[in-house]
């Protein structure tokens, strides 16, 4: 690649992660292959695996017994925008 002012060589940008579309059925496949890839060639990875979702099973239990305590009430609601019709 060449700089089209000077004629200088530019390096190039090679291959962006960032741009590889990921979604939907495929992104999910790649996900499962992945993980599973990791938990094959790394088997100490399966208790790092077991860790995270037993924290995030956690997580998820305090989050939802926080918002069963601490209802929204409907003036939050609103400044949030939720369940308004405009």
């Amino acid at each position: 690649m060449k700089n089209e002012a000077d004629g200088v060589p530019t390096r190039h940008p090679g291959i962006t992660m960032h741009k590889i579309p990921v979604a939907g059925v495929g992104g999910l496949v790649f996900t499962i292959g992945i993980v599973v890839l990791a938990l094959l060639g790394l088997p100490i990875a399966k208790w790092f695996l077991a860790g995270a979702v037993i924290l995030g099973v956690g997580v998820v239990g305090v989050l939802r017994l926080f918002r069963k305590l601490h209802p929204q009430t409907e003036v939050e609601l609103v400044q949030l925008n939720v369940g308004r019709q405009t």
